[in-house]
C-alpha cells in the first residue's frame, strides 16, 4: 500500500499502463517496456468489445502472477474492483479487498458513483478515484477530505472517446490539478502521444496511464507503445 502515491510524490512523472485483459504477458511485455505500474480489472463486462473480466475468484491466479513479476520491476499493481452495487457486474467486498493487499495489490481505483461508501474507510488498498465528465471541483475536494489519495482525470466525454488531445483538454486538466492537492494521473480516453507528455506534465499531472486507445491488445503493441512513452518521459 502506497507505492504508487509514494512513486509520484517522489518522481516528476510515471507511466502506468491499463491491461487489456489480466494476461502475465502483457504484463511482461508494458513492464519490459519501461512501465512503472500496471492497472488490473476485476468485475467487469464490456459487450460491445467482447472484453470481460471475471471476479476475484476468476481473476486472482493470474492477478498474483502479474503482482509478482511486478515486485520484480519494483511496480505498483492497482485494480478496478468492478461497478457500483446492485449492478449486474458487482464490485469487489471488504473481504476480496484484504485478499488483494495480502498478493501485493497497492491501490484500487474507481468512479465516485461505483465505490461503495466503505472504500473509504478502508485501509487494506490506497484509493484512487476518478474525476469524471460533469462532475464539479468541490466534490473532487469533499472526496480528497474523506480520504482519495490520488485522482484519476477521466474527464472526456464519451463521444470524444480516441480523439487528438485539445487546447480544452488541457484547460480542464489544468484547473482539476490546481483543484485538489492529490498526485492525479490522465488516462488514454483520448488518443495520447508522447509528444503530449510535456503539455500534461506543465499542466501539473504527475503521470499518464495508457490503455488499448493508445497500447492496442497484443503483447507486441503494448510493449512498443509503452516504450515510445518511456523514451519521451526519460528524455523530458
Amino acid at each position: 500500500m502506497n507505492q504508487l502515491l509514494t512513486q509520484l510524490t517522489d518522481s516528476e512523472f510515471s507511466l502506468l499502463i491499463s491491461l487489456p485483459a489480466n494476461d502475465i504477458e502483457m504484463a511482461r511485455a508494458a513492464l519490459n517496456g519501461g512501465a512503472q505500474g500496471l492497472k488490473v480489472h476485476l468485475n467487469v463486462a464490456h459487450f460491445a468489445s467482447g472484453t470481460r473480466f471475471g471476479s476475484w475468484n476468476e481473476e486472482r491466479e493470474n492477478i498474483g502472477a502479474i503482482c509478482q513479476l511486478a515486485r520484480e520491476h519494483d511496480a505498483s499493481v492497482g485494480v478496478v474492483p468492478g461497478a457500483r452495487a446492485g449492478d449486474e457486474t458487482p464490485f469487489a467486498t471488504p473481504d476480496e479487498f484484504a485478499q488483494m493487499a495480502q498478493i501485493g495489490l497497492d491501490y484500487f481505483d474507481a468512479y465516485p458513483a461505483d465505490a461503495p461508501a466503505w472504500t473509504l474507510a478502508q485501509t487494506d488498498l490506497d484509493i484512487m478515484l476518478a474525476a469524471y465528465d460533469g462532475g464539479s471541483w468541490d466534490e473532487l475536494r469533499v472526496l480528497e477530505s474523506l480520504g482519495m489519495r490520488l485522482c484519476e482525470a477521466s474527464v472526456a466525454r464519451h463521444e470524444d472517446y480516441g480523439t487528438a488531445l485539445c487546447a480544452r483538454d488541457l484547460a480542464s486538466l489544468r484547473a482539476l490539478c490546481h483543484a485538489i492537492s492529490c498526485p492525479v494521473i490522465v488516462p488514454s480516453q483520448k488518443r495520447l502521444t508522447p509528444d503530449d507528455i510535456a503539455l500534461l506534465r506543465k499542466c501539473g499531472a504527475r503521470g499518464v496511464l495508457l490503455g488499448a486507445i493508445v497500447t492496442g491488445r497484443d503483447a507486441q503493441s503494448i510493449e512498443t507503445a509503452t516504450r515510445q512513452f518511456a523514451q519521451r518521459i526519460s528524455h523530458g
